[in-house]
């Protein structure tokens, strides 16, 4: 994807905002509003069909379900919930080369000697060609990518469930067709997926993988009519296969996102319900043999609603969700809430403008990473159970490049240790620098 006016964007926001808006700028992001106090929202109590219904609980007044990881009222931010900056323990592992335009889009890993990321090779022209690296333990090297047939190609997302199980998804340059390759301890193989219908164009959400099972959400887009047509996959062990969500509770068109979990029978999507151009967020839970949906509690209300950003599962039956106001200008308000496995916690406001990337690192910890206002450089968040802690990236990287962007994290299992990928603007603009950097691993 190219850069728009400075900042490198997420890629889910780049692609959500480019269908909404098409044109909307998001590089030169100015500091936007977090969460207001209050909350309006579900009880977070799942009813006899699995849905949790909601309270009717007027805007600015705490629901009933909601409790406070702080102790104090959702939304309010105590001193406890500042975010407490400390020196950066994060480590660049590859160097900034300027000699061709890298970026690193996703990143996964199932140990200390096995991690892939994923991206996109640029040579002016000549379009994008499928990136992947391969972390053996010590260093960073590249892998050949499955044949896309000669036509330029990106990867978007990639999910490991073990050394010789890896799934990597992306798109062709021209929008016709998504890109899926799967890894058997050996090499990339291309997998079939369904072209887009004529005139649409398919772009990635996310890839997960547990086990032998694999999940997908993406979404098809006609640029003429504007019709947008969200789905979510699973692997069947021969093909990709839509699956039906159950309706949301409030009604609207499902629009599914992040996926996240523990295991074939403990996974979770976040997912939208529009009406309109109003969205309202909810959390899918998939236990191996049916779903329960409950709607996330919010922050307050807002003219368009909120929307799904990151889901992150820290352990069974338990998550995070991320998420910010549906509203392609600026400002936008962000929040986080924490699904216990019984009632949902409101966190205090984020640290950061948005939340580019979100994951667990090996111990469980959340983090988030975003530009804090006034900042050309990412900035990860690590949350505590009680206050936000805020990381800067190396300086390796910020002194180095003009600007940069985290867009995923992925902890590293048996370690307490975590990398993020994204990419940094390097002073040959518009050649962007592939940015790989770890925290906890030595």
């Amino acid at each position: 994807m190219a850069t728009i006016a400075g900042r490198p964007g997420t890629r889910r926001g780049w692609l959500r905002t480019a269908v909404a808006v098409c044109a909307v700028a998001l590089g030169t992001l100015g500091p936007q509003a977090n969460a207001a106090s209050g909350a309006a929202s579900a009880s977070g109590t799942a009813s006899a069909s699995g849905t949790a219904s909601a309270t009717g609980v007027p805007a600015g007044t705490a629901a009933s379900g909601i409790a406070s990881a702080t102790g104090t009222p959702a939304g309010t931010a105590s001193a406890s919930g500042q975010a407490v900056r400390a020196d950066t323990p994060w480590k660049l592992r590859t160097p900034l080369s300027e000699t061709v335009g890298q970026e690193f889009w996703a990143v996964a890993a199932t140990g200390a000697r096995d991690a892939w990321t994923v991206g996109r090779t640029s040579d002016g022209t000549a379009g994008s060609t499928p990136l992947i690296k391969h972390w053996n333990g010590t260093g960073w090297t590249d892998v050949p990518a499955a044949s896309t047939g000669g036509r330029a190609a990106r990867l978007d997302a990639v999910a490991a469930a073990a050394p010789d199980d890896a799934w990597a998804a992306g798109a062709l340059d021209d929008g016709t067709s998504l890109v899926l390759q799967h890894w058997d301890g050996k090499k990339w193989r291309g997998v079939g997926h369904a072209a887009a219908p004529k005139g649409s164009l398919s772009f990635v959400g996310d890839i997960a993988a547990f086990g032998k099972s694999a999940w997908l959400t993406g979404f098809d887009w006609n640029p003429d009519s504007g019709a947008e047509v969200s789905y979510l996959e699973r692997w069947t062990g021969s093909r990709w296969q839509r699956v039906s969500l159950p309706a949301a509770p409030g009604g609207g068109r499902v629009r599914p996102s992040d996926i996240t979990g523990t295991g074939p029978d403990d996974v979770w999507v976040s997912a939208d319900a529009l009406t309109g151009e109003v969205a309202a967020p909810l959390l899918y839970h998939w236990d191996g043999g049916g779903w329960t949906v409950r709607e996330v509690p919010t922050p307050g209300a807002h003219p368009t609603g909120w929307t799904a950003g990151h889901a992150v599962a820290t352990g069974r039956g338990s998550v995070y969700w991320i998420g910010k106001t549906n509203d392609a200008g600026v400002p936008q308000a962000t929040m986080a809430a924490y699904w216990d496995g019984s009632r949902w916690r409101s966190l205090p406001a984020l640290p950061v403008d948005e939340a580019n990337a979100a994951g667990a690192d090996g111990a469980g910890r959340l983090w988030v990473s975003g530009w804090a206002p006034g900042d050309r450089h990412s900035v990860s968040a690590r949350w505590t159970g009680t206050t936000w802690v805020t990381e800067t990236l190396p300086a390796a990287v910020t002194e180095h490049s003009e600007m940069s962007t985290v867009l995923d994290i992925a902890g590293v299992p048996g370690t307490k240790g975590v990398f993020a990928a994204g990419t940094a603007g390097c002073a040959s603009d518009p050649v962007q620098c592939g940015l790989l950097v770890s925290r906890g691993l030595g």
